[in-house]
């Protein structure tokens, strides 16, 4: 170098160059201040060299870029537009502005960016991951995983489209594929901490706890901070038996405040301790954290708990079906407060909501596809379902004495009656054994029918199916191996015929299920129900669950396994069948006197066995 460079002289076609009053002055020195980290007088020096010569496309991509970095989004994204008037087959201002449009909650445009930026150059793997993210905002889950796998044939070694890959099996409780695809995607970045947090997630589905633990480890060591893999760490503790799962969820919302998912697993573990007030505050942030169906935007506001007089309230459904059971226990105190409400169901719950809630209009939920963005019922106010309670059970003395708030179609009622009258013996007692959503995660609640043997011996009892999915083999399998018949009524379909299923139910003595449908729906009817599984946030804290009066539930102790409940429930169910056989021996005429003797409805479907 020469001594006059070296003396801070430049040469005179330099000083020309860097001329402040020249664009290309204006910009070399713009980058100059970049080398040397200060954005702020870099981003400076490249306005002077855009208003000098407005139509420098590379100088407004620099300022873009610049912005970016300093956080300037809005900036940056104008910049990036100026390129693009500029120059419209631009894919890297394309694929940088689409990706600001989807930071800023514009997922559809950015959608729209980036098919672009692919119609310019299909062969861009970054691209098709970003077009995958982006449909996944959108909820459009198939298309965003074809994206991604369509980048990873461009770029096997793209860790980022392997992680959200990855990602997006685990969001379907596909979590050995999760597994496989994340550790590939850790292979080929080992120090990403998220891609740690979410195969930690994964593993914890699987029920590979320990392994989880040390995924959710690693991901910390990396990023102490990081919000997710402390919930999942909280998660993980929790199912193992640990006292300080609360000190993670703690933790999680202490590094991102605002953290959905560490407010829901806190407001969660609030409820099951009995903090209800701070609970259900928590509990509202189920839909940021991916814990409830899709949130939806109204042109109405949402109630917050303030005077219903003279209003119209719209209750919307958000949930699964056993959930809606639980919520729809709030509803008439909602009908009560209101000037007038309208619910939303399941379709299949429609004739059983509006005869049990004949005060309010009943609406069948409307499919998905073509709803508004924003929607617009006839009412003053709407509230999600599940958040009913925040307002009308702030304590347990807010819960009220009634045994049931859904009532079958009598007609139905007494076909049932007539079909179970004179079959089997002195009790009558429904049963199902596992959830519609059996994911990996959730198996360790339930138990297969051929664990049902301690129930299944007891003698003296009719047991009645009320398992609405395909268990026909089992239920043959578990007779041939117990010696013990299990009714059903053929051509009802306990699936979808919830006004035939409410009238079988409801002509039963007692029933028998885990944490599912038929359980909520004996409860919600006042049929004396024995619910077995462990303790949740649902409890509030007591030893029963407040909602349901006729509900007994049986929790294996600390250290048990899930069948020494239903070993409980065996020698439970064995004390009744005796009391219900002296029962009979003792009271003069049949079993049960005001059922008219068994005559089958013609129409009515016949009860048949195995």
């Amino acid at each position: 170098m020469a001594a006059g460079r070296r003396g801070g002289h430049r040469s005179p076609w330099e000083a020309v160059l860097y001329d402040p009053a020249r664009a290309e002055g204006a910009f070399l020195l713009g980058l100059a201040a970049a080398r040397l980290g200060r954005v702020e007088a870099a981003i400076r020096w490249f306005r002077r060299a855009v208003r000098l010569q407005p139509g420098w496309a590379d100088v407004w991509a620099t300022l873009a870029d610049a912005c970016r970095r300093a956080g300037r989004w809005k900036e940056a994204a104008a910049a990036f537009a100026m390129v693009l008037a500029l120059s419209p087959a631009d894919g890297a201002a394309l694929v940088n502005l689409a990706v600001l449009e989807r930071a800023a909650g514009h997922p559809r445009v950015a959608v729209r960016r980036l098919r672009r930026a692919l119609a310019l150059d299909p062969r861009q793997a970054g691209t098709w991951n970003n077009l995958g993210n982006a449909l996944r905002d959108l909820g459009a889950t198939v298309q965003a995983a074809a994206a991604w796998r369509t980048a990873l044939v461009l770029d096997p070694g793209q860790a980022d489209a392997l992680g959200n890959l990855g990602g997006a099996r685990r969001d379907q409780d596909r979590f050995a594929e999760a597994r496989v695809l994340l550790r590939r995607a850790l292979a080929l970045a080992p120090q990403h901490a998220a891609l740690h947090g979410v195969l930690a997630y994964a593993l914890s589905g699987e029920g590979r706890l320990e392994e989880a633990e040390r995924a959710c480890r690693r991901a910390l060591a990396l990023a102490p901070a990081l919000a997710d893999p402390l919930c999942t760490l909280g998660l993980t503790v929790q199912r193992r038996g640990g006292a300080d799962a609360l000190r993670w969820f703690d933790r999680a919302a202490a590094a991102s405040p605002g953290h959905p998912l560490a407010r829901f697993n806190r407001g969660l573990a609030d409820l099951e301790s009995g903090a209800l007030a701070e609970g259900w505050a928590n509990y509202s942030c189920r839909f940021a954290a991916g814990r409830a169906g899709r949130e939806r935007r109204f042109s109405i506001p949402e109630w917050r708990g303030e005077p219903l007089a003279g209003k119209r309230l719209f209750i919307w459904r958000e949930q699964g079906v056993g959930d809606e059971f639980l919520f729809a226990s709030c509803y008439a105190d909602a009908i009560r407060q209101a000037g007038g409400v309208v619910i939303e169901c399941e379709p299949r719950l429609l004739p059983l909501f509006a005869r049990s809630f004949p005060k309010a209009i009943v609406r069948a939920e409307q499919p998905l596809r073509g709803r508004a963005l924003v929607e617009t019922v006839d009412c003053d106010l709407h509230i999600p379902a599940g958040s009913l309670p925040r307002y009308l059970r702030g304590g347990l003395a807010d819960f009220p004495p009634r045994s049931s708030w859904l009532f079958p179609d009598p007609v139905r009622v007494l076909e049932r009656r007539q079909q179970l009258d004179g079959i089997g013996g002195d009790l009558r007692v429904g049963i199902a054994w596992r959830s519609q959503l059996m994911t990996v995660e959730r198996q360790w609640a339930y138990l297969p029918l051929g664990d049902w043997g301690p129930v299944l011996g007891v003698p003296g009892v009719t047991f009645v199916n009320l398992q609405y999915d395909d268990c026909e083999a089992e239920i043959q399998r578990a007779e041939a191996r117990f010696g013990v018949p299990i009714y059903e009524l053929e051509r009802l379909d306990l699936k979808n015929d919830f006004e035939g299923t409410a009238a079988l139910t409801a002509n039963l003595d007692l029933v028998i299920a885990p944490a599912n449908s038929v359980a909520e729906l004996a409860g919600a009817l006042g049929v004396p129900v024995w619910r077995f599984g462990a303790r949740d946030w649902t409890h509030l804290g007591g030893v029963v669950r407040p909602w349901y009066p006729s509900m007994r539930v049986f929790h294996p102790r600390a250290g048990e396994p899930l069948s020494a409940a239903l070993g409980r429930i065996a020698a439970e169910l064995r004390r009744a069948a005796a009391l219900a056989r002296r029962a009979g021996a003792e009271a003069p005429g049949p079993r049960l006197p005001a059922r008219p003797a068994r005559r089958v409805h013609p129409q009515a479907p016949s009860l048949r066995r195995h």
